[in-house]
């Protein structure tokens, strides 16, 4: 065989080898949205608790009461983000 032969191309090979793979599309991201979520859902709840866990004047140094974090995390906005990322 001759260099210029296209029988033995490995670039022919490839070719036709990488048209087997299924595009994948937008499916990869549902995995990726769900963990996202649950990263933020914890997140969110390892910040109330060391809020929580705050003295109170550590808590007025940083313009918060005890009440003002419990009203947060009991509030309409709040549940509805917990529903959501559920």
């Amino acid at each position: 065989m001759s260099c210029g032969s296209t029988t033995g191309n490995s670039a022919t090979a490839l070719d036709a080898t990488s048209t087997s793979f299924p595009n994948l599309g937008w499916s990869w991201k549902i995995p990726l949205a769900w963990l996202t979520g649950i990263a933020l859902w914890l997140d969110r709840r390892y910040e109330y608790r060391a809020l929580l866990e705050l003295d109170d004047h550590l808590l007025a140094d940083i313009g918060l009461s005890r009440t003002d974090v419990e009203a947060v995390r009991r509030s309409h906005l709040y549940l509805m983000a917990w529903r959501d990322s559920r």
